[in-house]
C-alpha cells in the first residue's frame, strides 16, 4: 500500500511538472511583445521577440549557457532569450509530448536519433531556406557532420557538440610492461599485442589489458580499416548490413583476446571501470571524450593517463556522433530563432567550453576553445586525437538511428555475445545479418 501511494505521489508530481512545462512554453512561445518580463523596445519601432529554449543540461551548465546568451541579447536587443526550466527525467518523452501538443519551445536540445524520429513525423522546422542564405556559416561545420541533420533533403536541426570515442590509457602500465605508449596511427596488430601484454592474473585476480563494450559497430571499424565492408552501409537509413571476410577476421581477433583474458568478455559489468581507471587498475579503456573533463578535475595527481584514437589497418575510419538543436514547426519568428541557433553553435560554445571542456563544438572554428582548454590542463594529446578523429576520411555509425532499430537490435542481442564467447559459431553472424536485413527490407 505504501509503495502504491509513493507511485501515485510520483505520478502526480510528474504530471504537475509536465503541465508546468507545457504552460511555461505555451504561454510565452515566440511572443512578440513589449510587456513586462520580456523587456521592451525602449522607444524603438521594433518590438522585442522572445525565443524560448530548453536543454537537458545541469543547472550549473544552463547558468553558463545563459550567461553567454546575455552577450547575445546585448548584441541583439530586439531578441530576448528565455530558458524554460526542465526536469531532466524522461527528457525525450516530455519534448515529444510538447511537440505533439504544439507547445514546444522555439529551440530544444536533441540527439541525432531523436531528431530523425521527430523529423519523420513532420514535427520539426525546415531550416533549408536559412541554410541556402547562410552557406558560409553552414560550411563552417566539420566536414560531413551536418549531413546527418538533414531528413529527406531538409535541414531539420543543427549539430552542436560532437561525441568522439577513443582509448584512455594508463602511462605507467605501458612503462611497466616495457611497451611504447600508443600514438595516432597505431595499428590493430599493436593494439591486440599491447592488450595481451597489459593483462595479468597476478594474485589470482584477472586484470584485462583492455576494457570496452564491443558491438558490431565497433567491430566494423576493424573491417573497414582493413579494407572490408562496414557492418551497416550508411549512418542515416542504412539499406543493408553485411558480414565481410574482414569483419569476421576482426571478430576472430576479439574472440581470441576475450578467450585469453586480454579483453573483458561481453558479459563483464563495466559500470565502475572509470573508478578503477582512476585507481590505476585499468590499462586501457574505450570511452567517449567527455570522461576527460572528469579525469582532469578529479583523478589523483599521481595517475598519468593519455588518450589515443582507435587503431588503424590499411586506412583510418572512425565513429563519432553529435548532439544539437532543433525547432518545432510552430516557430513563429524563424529569423530570430536562426540567429539564436547560430550563436549557440559558435559564440556560446566558445565561451562555455573553456570552463566546462566536455566535447568539441561541431562548428569547427569554435572547437578551438575546447582544444585550448585541454592544452591548458596539460592534455593537448586529447585535442590532437579528437581533431584527427573528426578529420577521418571514413566515418561509421555508432548505432542504428532508424525507426526500425528497435526491431533489429534484438537479433544482435540474441547472437553477438554468444559468438564472442565461443558459445555460437561465427557463421551465426550471417544468420544475424539475414534477420536484420529482413527488418530493413520490411521497413522500406
Amino acid at each position: 500500500m505504501r509503495q502504491g501511494s509513493k507511485k501515485w505521489a510520483s505520478g502526480i508530481v510528474a504530471i504537475l511538472l509536465f503541465s508546468s512545462l507545457l504552460s511555461a512554453c505555451g504561454g510565452n512561445k515566440s511572443d512578440t511583445t513589449d510587456s513586462a518580463g520580456t523587456g521592451s523596445d525602449s522607444g524603438s519601432s521594433k518590438k522585442q521577440v522572445e525565443v524560448t529554449l530548453i536543454t537537458w543540461e545541469s543547472a550549473e551548465m544552463n547558468d553558463k549557457i545563459m550567461a553567454s546568451m546575455k552577450n547575445f541579447e546585448q548584441e541583439n536587443p530586439d531578441i530576448k532569450i528565455k530558458l524554460i526550466p526542465t526536469p531532466l527525467d524522461n527528457y525525450g518523452v516530455k519534448i515529444n509530448g510538447m511537440l505533439t501538443a504544439k507547445k514546444a519551445p522555439d529551440i530544444f536540445m536533441t540527439g541525432n536519433d531523436m531528431l530523425l524520429d521527430n523529423a519523420s513525423k513532420g514535427l520539426l522546422y525546415d531550416w533549408s531556406s536559412m541554410e541556402a542564405k547562410d552557406k558560409e556559416f553552414m560550411d563552417g561545420f566539420y566536414k560531413g557532420v551536418a549531413d546527418s541533420w538533414h531528413y529527406e533533403g531538409k535541414l531539420v536541426g543543427l549539430p552542436g557538440l560532437l561525441n568522439t570515442y577513443g582509448i584512455f590509457y594508463n602511462k605507467k602500465a605501458f612503462t611497466d610492461a616495457g611497451l611504447t605508449e600508443p600514438k595516432i596511427g597505431w595499428t590493430y596488430d599493436e593494439f591486440f599485442a599491447d592488450m595481451q601484454k597489459l593483462s595479468s592474473k597476478q594474485g589470482g585476480v584477472q586484470q584485462f589489458g583492455y576494457y570496452a563494450p564491443l558491438d558490431p559497430f565497433y567491430a566494423s571499424l576493424y573491417s573497414v580499416s582493413a579494407g572490408g565492408a562496414p557492418f551497416a552501409d550508411a549512418i542515416i537509413n542504412p539499406t543493408k548490413v553485411e558480414i565481410s571476410d574482414r569483419f569476421v577476421e576482426g571478430v576472430e581477433k576479439y574472440k581470441t583476446a576475450i578467450a585469453d583474458g586480454s579483453m573483458n568478455p561481453p558479459t563483464f559489468d563495466l559500470t565502475n571501470v572509470m573508478s578503477s581507471f582512476k585507481q590505476g587498475k585499468v590499462p586501457m579503456t574505450l570511452q567517449g571524450q567527455w570522461v576527460a573533463d572528469d579525469l582532469i578535475r578529479t583523478a589523483p595527481k599521481e595517475l598519468e593517463w593519455g588518450f589515443v584514437p582507435m587503431p588503424t589497418g590499411s586506412s583510418q575510419t572512425e565513429i563519432y556522433d553529435a548532439v544539437g538543436w532543433c525547432s518545432p514547426t510552430t516557430v513563429e519568428n524563424p529569423e530570430a530563432v536562426w540567429k539564436v541557433l547560430k550563436y549557440l553553435d559558435s559564440k556560446m560554445y566558445e565561451e562555455v567550453l573553456p570552463k566546462t571542456p566536455v566535447a568539441p563544438a561541431a562548428y569547427q572554428a569554435s572547437s578551438t576553445a575546447y582544444f585550448d582548454a585541454l592544452k591548458a590542463a596539460g592534455h593537448a594529446e586529447i585535442g590532437e586525437g579528437i581533431d584527427h578523429i573528426l578529420k577521418s576520411p571514413s566515418t561509421l555509425p555508432v548505432r542504428f538511428l532508424s525507426s526500425w532499430a528497435g526491431k533489429a537490435n534484438p537479433f544482435i542481442e540474441a547472437s553477438w555475445k554468444n559468438i564472442l564467447m565461443g558459445k555460437a559459431p561465427v557463421t551465426e553472424l550471417n544468420t544475424m545479418a539475414d534477420k536484420i536485413n529482413k527488418v530493413i527490407s520490411e521497413a522500406k
